[in-house]
């Protein structure tokens, strides 16, 4: 026969088999959340090179060029040998500076001026907080994931013709350290000519 001790006890046993899978249940949620590592920050990445070979594919490169040929029609029209020595200056560096980023790993900064309005979209569509020239991520956290959108920010600048097998073989090289990119002699030699330098 129970006493009133007995059942109290009992009652507390009963109370501590329900209350002490509960808490055990809480603990074990806590740690795992402890646990839980936070979503890895994606960044995107892209081939300069081959950014600027979708650039060049497009009525930019034409319209840039077309420009300076105007303005040097124009200024040799009225004989104006000093605007001609600084166009020709400026089409040997805009030159340079294509060779630079189509050979080299030269910034392309610039020509992403073009799609910058487009890339928030991009990088929601991706999933990523950056977009960034590989060239340019010196470092990153192990933590980070590299995702590749060179394709993607290519497509941006809707090339004129399909690159893709062009922008293989890019991608395939190592890029010319940007340091044996010196101007090339011809273009030298050709402004020599056309003003009478030695």
């Amino acid at each position: 026969m129970e006493g009133p001790t007995m059942r109290t006890n009992n009652k507390y046993i009963v109370s501590a088999l329900i209350v002490i899978p509960f808490l055990f249940g809480v603990l074990l949620s806590d740690q795992a959340f402890a646990r839980k590592k936070p979503a890895a920050i994606k960044i995107g990445t892209y081939d300069s090179r081959i950014i600027i070979f979708a650039w060049s594919r497009t009525d930019l490169l034409k319209q840039h060029v077309a420009k300076i040929g105007q303005l040097s029609d124009s200024a040799r029209k009225v004989h104006d040998t000093a605007r001609l020595k600084e166009l020709s200056v400026e089409a040997m560096s805009f030159q340079h500076l294509l060779h630079q980023v189509v050979f080299s790993n030269g910034s392309v900064s610039s020509f992403m001026e073009v799609v910058k309005d487009k890339l928030p979209e991009l990088a929601k569509k991706v999933g990523v907080s950056i977009i960034v020239s590989k060239w340019e991520l010196n470092y990153n956290d192990p933590s980070f994931e590299i995702i590749d959108v060179t394709n993607q920010v290519a497509a941006l600048f809707q090339p004129k013709e399909d690159i893709s097998r062009m922008a293989a073989d890019i991608a395939g090289q190592a890029p010319v350290p940007i340091e044996e990119m010196v101007i090339e002699i011809d273009m030298l030699d050709q402004y020599c000519t056309m003003f009478g330098k030695k």
